[in-house]
């Protein structure tokens, strides 16, 4: 708390003390006080006795010199800007109770001479006055922005402000004759900027701080905008039928359309009261060089342009007030021309003459006289022809079109639709005439079945002139003739219009797959079971005579009279077509073996040592393709091998291994036994 406080303070204990005294107000004379026009000056006001009316107010009054008395008439009535209770505390806003106070005021723009002034407050409820202060009053000089160089009022922004061009400075000028001069901008104080003009080039709020020596005054603001205009260029696509936005991002600079329509591209409008804008449309051209460069449409001047050209536009525009000039960005316009081109029936590589009647199995191709990489095509057909609806053909995207009965099936008018990325072009339509094909018909059925080596007569009817019969193996120009050949049978029935139509005939043998049964050996005088399958009747008989339990039975039994013979099965299906199969019956006494031991192993020892494990007859099989079979001592067979060389090593057909002793084997080779022997196994 500084010493005035501290005094005030003090004082306003002192007053307290004596509560329920007189009421009276004092102010605090500020020794040297010195103040300018428009400043803000600080009083010290103490209310003492007890506190003033709730109804109660201030008025603050100053006069030239020493006034005995103020009156309104004489007096300046100084604004009462702030208060502050700051005794007792806490400190506040309070106004009317006791204690010290502090006042603060405006000294008055109006005070036109420098001098002494006397202050003096005024209450209300009850009236009373303090005593008197001085203070030396100091006229402010003039501060003022007096006129602006190369600027405009900028209606554009509808705000009390002043503008230039994008590009362009303007000058600020203030009141001349003065001591000093600051310029600030955005409450900011400009370094160096001292003299009473200032060169603009930024947008901002300026004013000036000017100074007589004495005392300073701030000039009001003065907004300034830089004005910018934008030349926005924009389309109308209004009933527009094959416009086409190109860009790609989310600015509209890049249209397609026909040469059939035209495009409104529309400028700028300026919204605010007392501005317009003035409008010169530009295209770019090429010189003879090859150069690019803009140039004016003639009578382009207004805020729209109607254009069916394509190419690259631009808006110029002057903005007034100001003449603030700017172009727009680039606005890009591709304009297609119409695929101007008709159908025509052409022929097949091959062909010389083109019809568009066509038989319902044949076609015939359509395309375009004139073609283009750029033109994208889409067939329709309209069927029946002159009464039903257009409609698209699918996956027909080509020039060409192949016409048949897979699209439609009887005749019908055809047309292409051609498009050039904007424009469609719809072609004339072409009436393609279908007729009917002849009916044919196989007989007696469309597939036969034949037993091997049979033959049957085959025929066609319908309504073709001429037939033709082709087949595996051969052809028959006729209606009907006997087939004998298995196969598919095709016919060819041709009309008095040339249409042909086909059908088909198969023939197939029945399949008689007569099956004996394997190969036998067996002892002589043995019983042997026969088993035949295949067909539904059978019939038994051998190369030899034979006696056969029943040779009609497919499960006969025989019994052989010599070592090899060979029985025949005949074999005959449901149809009555036959097959035959034959089957061997070896008989073997492995009694009458007499072993030559000389050259053929006679005991194996297979216990893995390496020496005699398994049976080699690689000497007597060579390279013959032989069979090998072992016996038991009693004639049961134990193990047979197709291709026989070596390996056997004592084990049965299952890998079991046989019981050491003696067996008996036959070496068959071409059907024809090479060898007989026996053989010892011994497992060490």
């Amino acid at each position: 708390m500084n010493l005035r406080l501290r005094t005030l303070v003090a004082l306003a204990s002192l007053i307290l003390s004596f509560e329920g005294a007189a009421q009276s107000l004092s102010m605090v004379q500020t020794a040297n006080l010195s103040k300018c026009t428009g400043d803000s000056l600080r009083l010290e006001l103490n209310v003492t006795g007890s506190n003033m009316s709730a109804a109660n107010g201030f008025r603050v009054m100053m006069a030239p010199g020493a006034p005995s008395t103020f009156t309104v008439p004489n007096s300046d009535t100084l604004d009462i800007v702030k208060w502050r209770s700051v005794f007792p505390l806490p400190v506040g806003t309070d106004t009317n109770s006791v204690g010290a106070k502090y006042v603060w005021v405006i000294v008055s723009d109006s005070i036109t001479a420098s001098g002494f002034y006397s202050i003096v407050i005024q209450s209300t409820s009850p009236v009373l006055w303090s005593d008197t202060i001085q203070v030396l009053v100091n006229v402010s000089p003039q501060s003022e922005i007096t006129a602006i160089s190369g600027g405009f009022d900028n209606l554009h922004t509808g705000g009390p402000d002043w503008g230039f061009c994008f590009g362009d400075t303007l000058t600020l000028y203030a009141n001349t004759g003065q001591n000093g001069y600051q310029w600030f901008k955005d409450g900011t104080l400009m370094t160096g900027e001292t003299n009473d003009s200032l060169l603009v080039v930024n947008s901002g709020t300026y004013s000036i701080e000017v100074s007589n020596g004495v005392c300073t005054k701030m000039s009001a603001d003065t907004i300034i905008n830089v004005f910018q205009p934008t030349t926005s260029v924009v389309h109308l696509p209004a009933g527009m039928q094959t416009l086409e936005v190109l860009d790609k991002d989310g600015v509209i600079d890049s249209l397609g359309f026909c040469e059939t329509e035209f495009l409104q591209l529309a400028g700028p409008n300026s919204a605010a009261v007392g501005t317009s804008v003035l409008y010169q449309w530009l295209r770019d051209s090429v010189d003879l060089f090859g150069q690019t460069f803009t140039v004016p449409i003639l009578g382009a001047n207004q805020i729209n342009l109607s254009t069916n050209e394509g190419g690259v536009y631009y808006l110029e525009t002057v903005w007034l007030p100001g003449g603030c000039p700017d172009t727009s960005d680039a606005f890009w316009l591709f304009v297609d021309s119409i695929p101007d081109t008709e159908i025509q029936a052409v022929a097949w590589p091959g062909q010389t003459t083109v019809s568009l009647t066509i038989c319902e199995n044949d076609s015939t191709q359509l395309a375009t006289i004139v073609s283009q990489g750029a033109w994208t095509y889409q067939w329709e057909v309209r069927f029946p022809a002159g009464s039903g609806n257009w409609t698209s053909i699918p996956n027909e995207t080509s020039d060409k079109l192949t016409v048949s009965t897979a699209i439609v099936s009887g005749s019908a008018e055809y047309r292409l639709v051609i498009d050039n990325d904007y424009c469609t072009h719809t072609t004339s339509e072409l009436l393609v005439n279908v007729v009917k094909l002849p009916t044919i018909a196989v007989a007696p059925a469309d597939s036969l079945a034949l037993c091997a080596g049979d033959s049957v007569l085959v025929g066609v009817t319908g309504s073709s002139t001429s037939y033709l019969w082709t087949f595996p193996g051969g052809s028959y120009s006729g209606a009907s003739f006997y087939a004998k050949t298995p196969g598919v049978y095709v016919v060819a029935g041709t009309n008095a219009n040339g249409c042909v139509n086909y059908d088909t005939l198969e023939v197939f043998f029945f399949t008689v797959n007569a099956n004996a049964g394997p190969d036998q050996t067996v002892l002589p005088g043995s019983t042997v079971q026969l088993n035949a399958t295949g067909g539904l009747l059978y019939y038994w008989y051998a190369d030899v005579p034979t006696y056969f339990s029943d040779p009609y039975n497919p499960n006969a039994q025989t019994v052989p009279t010599q070592d090899t013979t060979m029985y025949v099965v005949e074999v005959l299906n449901s149809y009555g077509c036959f097959d035959t199969d034959t089957m061997f019956v070896y008989t073997f006494d492995p009694a009458t073996l007499v072993p030559d031991l000389s050259n053929v192993m006679n005991v194996i020892t297979p216990n893995g040592d390496g020496f005699n494990d398994v049976f080699d007859l690689s000497e007597l099989v060579r390279a013959d393709s032989c069979d090998l079979v072992v016996l038991d001592r009693w004639g049961a067979q134990v193990f047979e091998q197709k291709r026989y060389t070596s390996g056997w090593d004592g084990s049965t057909q299952g890998g079991d291994p046989l019981p050491d002793g003696t067996y008996y084997y036959l070496l068959v080779c071409d059907d024809i036994i090479r060898f007989r022997g026996a053989i010892t196994v011994v497992r060490p």
